[in-house]
């Protein structure tokens, strides 16, 4: 294909991307403009794509993906914070050249509030102040004077919520972590409802803003609405290129996937998470086994499956021990979706050879109650009991119930394979478990997992609840 590079490259951006490039392009060519009004048709409709005329000129194809190139990575906040690190670092260090000191000097004068970076903006210009003062350069001093003048309070303020910003997300994603909100986790919500409509809050922290009610919303159900209202609300800062990086765009889209599987709206969630996948970055097997998860909730198990085999030699790299972990589960769950319970067998225990210390720590409860169920479904009742007295699950599961409320999962599974083996009648069996359900869903109004409760009952062949 002679447009192959070209090609490659346009299925590689993202729609934010592209009406971001739409609302700057100002094209004289009627031919650079059909190309481009067909890549933003091929990356927003959601239509299947139409192919390139091959008979326009290669080298506009070529111009044209250089522009956008540029344009992006002139938008591009993560670059633009590389960029006053480096600024930084030559100030510091007194080796900052005329024609860099000309570029900062540019950004001074062309600043316009609050930008993303705004707090690594002002401490480099405030260095520059002090670095041009203590060597009596003072032909540029009142342009930078005025500037750490002007922005001194809003600085400040910046700073002071960046710092309160540390204390809330240690409470809120500990909380996010245990799958229960907290009175630590709820101390924090009007706090950060009440900086989403500050006008003087810098992209940064307005944007950590709305990942930490992401997660609060996620274990508060009534506020998720509200929030996937402010998602709306920054759309327009995505779309001019404020708050764009790829990196940003990409967690949008799976902050906002999750907001949506929880409201149950799993068809317009899957475009998100979709979208969040497209490239294999650090959070790329967090998304991806959020994406699985709803294709499977779709009725779509093997669209999973192949994703998650696809990315199993990325999930080996990974250095974070808690998604690498979560990513275990996730594959070792599609395979029990698909009826590949000795995939499933075998994977989980070679997993569990080579990373027994990370699954313990990070992710054992999903991990477990995954390999249980495999273990039901080939009817490896001697397993489970070995399995569960190995790892210590029920004293695991015990100290967990305390903080957390919840089944006994794993003392279920116990009781069946004893059953299984004829230790205990099938009553016994099914009156400590409704005992249970009973008790804990007139004191929490809680249900157990549908999941879990099935398999019991295709296992035995009763009616559980």
């Amino acid at each position: 294909m002679k447009l192959k590079k070209f090609q490659v490259y346009t299925d590689s951006l993202l729609p934010h991307e592209v009406i971001l490039l739409n609302g700057v392009k100002q094209f004289q060519d009627s031919e650079r403009d059909e190309i481009f009004d067909l890549i933003h048709y091929n990356v927003c409709s959601g239509k299947p794509p139409k192919e390139f005329d091959e008979n326009i000129d290669k080298r506009k194809y070529s111009h044209l993906m250089n522009w956008m190139e540029s344009k992006l990575d002139g938008f591009c906040t993560d670059q633009y914070y590389e960029r006053l690190n480096y600024f930084d670092i030559r100030i510091k260090t007194d080796t900052i050249s005329s024609d860099e000191e000309k570029e900062l000097l540019q950004l001074i004068k062309q600043y316009e509030p609050h930008h993303f970076h705004f707090i690594r903006f002002y401490e480099v210009v405030k260095n520059y102040l002090m670095f041009l003062l203590v060597r009596v350069r003072l032909n540029d001093y009142e342009l930078i004077h005025t500037f750490v003048h002007d922005y001194h309070d809003d600085y400040v303020r910046c700073k002071e919520v960046s710092n309160r910003m540390t204390q809330a997300t240690v409470d809120i994603v500990t909380d996010y972590h245990n799958l229960k909100i907290s009175p630590n986790s709820l101390k924090w919500i009007s706090w950060l409802t009440r900086l989403w409509s500050e006008p003087g809050l810098d992209g940064y922290n307005r944007y950590q803003t709305l990942i930490l009610m992401s997660y609060v919303a996620l274990l508060k159900e009534d506020t998720l609405d509200e929030v996937l209202g402010y998602y709306g609300e920054l759309e327009p800062r995505l779309e001019d290129g404020s708050y764009y990086s790829k990196k940003l765009l990409l967690n949008y889209y799976g902050n906002k996937q999750l907001i949506l599987m929880k409201l149950g709206h799993y068809d317009l969630a899957l475009y998100y998470g979709k979208l969040s996948i497209s490239e294999q970055g650090n959070d790329y097997i967090m998304y991806l086994n959020n994406y699985s998860f709803n294709l499977s909730k779709l009725g779509r198990p093997k669209e999973a499956l192949e994703l998650l085999i696809e990315a199993r030699p990325f999930a080996r790299q990974m250095s974070n021990k808690y998604n690498r972990t979560l990513f275990i589960s996730s594959l070792m769950k599609s395979y029990n979706d698909n009826g590949q319970y000795l995939n499933s067998k075998r994977y989980a225990e070679n997993r569990l050879s080579i990373y027994e210390k990370d699954i313990l720590e990070h992710n054992w409860n999903k991990f477990f109650r995954t390999y249980m169920e495999t273990l039901v479904h080939l009817e490896e009742f001697k397993q489970i009991k070995k399995t569960i007295r190995r790892y210590n699950l029920l004293d695991r599961e015990s100290q967990f119930v305390k903080n957390y409320v919840s089944f006994s999962y794993f003392k279920w599974y116990l009781a069946l394979a004893n059953h299984k083996e004829g230790n205990i009648t099938e009553t016994k069996f099914l009156s400590g478990i409704r005992k249970e359900i009973d008790r804990l869903r007139a004191t929490y109004q809680i249900e157990p997992s549908e999941r879990v409760t099935s398999l019991l009952e295709v296992s035995i062949k009763r009616t559980i609840l």
